[in-house]
């Protein structure tokens, strides 16, 4: 689960950084005005893939910065894509908050809808927010290369901590989800295969098990 950086210079959308500003405005569910612009920035500081997973749900045309206009997210007319163009779905870190500000930037990350559909409003713990400044995935996560699964770090020494993560890897985050455990070794495998043969390696998703294995 990689480093995501979503601090507010990443908001190419200004607007609706002033409106998220305005203290006034009830951020209520139902006001979907910015949505595009918050999925799609948000994409665009994940590069694309799960927040969580990391598997590649979204093509690259749909979060480039050319897409951003006047401070709002637009598609050209003449695009050979659509806004539908990506499997995600608009994940809130602390279900709670978002009864109080359902478009919280600081809350939203986008990952993949089966997942979502799977985790729901079950709360992740605190210090696995990919977006904080103390978070590492090293810090939590070891990668078993023979299972391609992810387990807890085993330097953690509180056997409380290290249960606690497991259950978020194989409950919460769905990390070793079959479907998504099976597309990572492929994709590892086929990384691992060019690199024997000196090709180049374009590295586009699973992130942090790619540099587990490759470095």
């Amino acid at each position: 689960m990689q480093k995501i950086d979503k601090s507010a210079d990443k908001i190419l959308s200004t607007k609706y950084l002033a409106w998220l500003n305005n203290k006034e405005v009830q951020h209520e569910k139902g006001n979907r005005y910015y949505c595009d612009d918050v999925a799609m920035n948000l994409y665009k500081c994940q590069s694309g893939v799960c927040a969580y997973t990391e598997m590649h749900i979204c093509i690259p045309e749909l979060f480039a910065d050319s897409n951003w206009e006047n401070g709002r997210y637009k598609i050209p007319n003449d695009a050979a894509y659509a806004r539908i163009d990506h499997l995600g779905e608009l994940d809130h870190f602390d279900p709670l908050d978002k009864k109080i500000n359902y478009w919280n930037w600081d809350n939203l990350f986008m990952i993949h809808s089966k997942i979502n559909s799977i985790k729901s409003d079950t709360k992740v713990v605190s210090y696995l927010k990919p977006d904080l400044a103390t978070y590492s995935p090293e810090q939590y996560f070891d990668y078993d290369e023979d299972t391609h699964r992810f387990i807890p770090n085993t330097d953690i020494d509180d056997p409380n901590k290290a249960s606690e993560i497991q259950y978020m890897i194989d409950n919460v985050l769905f990390l070793n989800h079959g479907v998504v455990k099976n597309d990572r070794r492929d994709y590892i495998n086929v990384l691992i295969g060019k690199r024997s043969r000196g090709e180049d390696l374009n590295i586009y998703r699973f992130f942090t098990a790619v540099k587990s294995v490759l470095g």
